[in-house]
């Protein structure tokens, strides 16, 4: 498969990580109750998840474990991250950034402030800096799979197949209903069975 065929699969998959649109109104309902008890319920739903066949069942978890990550607690917070989303949505990421940098300085401890930046960062072609936020992402939320594909998107680019094909991999794990991830993964791995790294 040639490159800008893989690329063009990674962006595929990165619409389905990316819970801008639908997700938004959500965010300044959200009430502190909901953050009581939250770690207990994103295990049980990993859990869930991890047992699941059903993929009916499994994108219904995987949306209430979006739904509760996005979730910062702070309405402050939640509604400037609404307004970075509208921007991103309107094709406009470059005038999301003050926003989503604000969001990471006011609350460091919450991972999805530092993934949807690091996402925008991605849409910007400023790799390093969003895997720097990945970084932050994944040491607060090792499970976060849309994290782990997000690294694999910028790996594909950089044209480190091998990386990109591990984080897939351990994003699968985490989410068997990854969307695009069941074509991504024999895609890279028939890429380094061409050019062995």
């Amino acid at each position: 498969m040639r490159v800008p065929s893989l690329l063009l699969s990674a962006a595929l998959l990165l619409g389905a990580l990316l819970p801008f649109e639908g997700f938004a109104p959500r965010l300044l309902s959200a009430r502190a109750a909901e953050l009581e008890g939250r770690a207990e319920r994103l295990k049980a739903l990993f859990a869930r998840l991890s047992s699941t066949n059903d993929s009916l069942e499994g994108d219904a978890i995987v949306e209430e474990i979006w739904r509760l990550w996005l979730i910062s607690g702070r309405p402050e917070i939640d509604a400037m991250l609404q307004n970075a989303l509208a921007l991103v949505e309107a094709g406009r990421p470059q005038a999301a950034m003050p926003l989503l940098d604000s969001i990471v300085e006011r609350a460091p401890e919450w991972a999805e402030g530092w993934n949807k930046r690091a996402t925008v960062l991605y849409l910007l072609d400023e790799y390093d800096r969003s895997l720097a936020d990945i970084d932050k992402v994944l040491a607060l939320e090792p499970r976060h799979f849309g994290a782990l594909a997000g690294r694999g998107l910028i790996h594909i680019a950089q044209e480190n197949y091998r990386a990109a094909l591990d984080d897939y991999r351990r994003a699968r794990a985490v989410n068997p209903f990854l969307l695009g991830a069941a074509q991504m993964i024999p895609t890279l791995e028939r890429r380094i069975g061409e050019r062995p790294l």
